[in-house]
Order: structure tokens, then sequence, then C-alpha cells
């Protein structure tokens, strides 16, 4: 599974699967990034929460599909933990 933060491969406006260091591992859309943050969206119900995260913070990210296909069948149903 290719991490795309390690990479440098990750496009604002794309939802990705973010692996935090505390553990927490949810979708996220990636609005910006900055040297050393990334910013990222979520929906919950009708609101839209936005926030940044530092870089080294953020473990990994990862295409949707690849990791569900990798990590998310192992796991079980995944809701914004």
């Amino acid at each position: 599974m290719k991490n795309l933060a390690s990479t440098d491969e990750v496009q604002c406006g794309k939802v990705y699967m973010v692996e935090m260091q505390d553990g927490e591992i949810s979708s996220f859309r990636v609005l910006g990034e900055t040297p050393t943050h990334y910013i990222f969206s979520y929906s919950t119900n009708e609101n839209v929460e936005v926030f940044e995260k530092a870089k080294n913070e953020v473990i990994g990210i990862f295409e949707v599909r690849e990791w569900w296909d990798t990590k998310g069948k192992k796991e079980g149903p995944l809701v914004n933990r």
C-alpha cells in the first residue's frame, strides 16, 4: 500500500484514508497543504468541519480503495473513529 504522504503525491480536493500518530484512522478530504500542515475536512450530517494537522502527526495518507482492500476488510466497518 502506497503512503502518499511520504511520496508527496497528495492531491487537494481528494478524499483519502488518513492515519494519525494517536491511532485515529479516518477518511478526510484534503483541502490544502502548507510546508508543515495538511488542511482536512469531513462532513457530519449537514455540517462540514475543517481542521489542520501538523504533517509530523500524520503517519500516512492512502487511497481509500487501496486502504480498504488492504486493511479495511480485516478491521471491519469504519465510521470516523
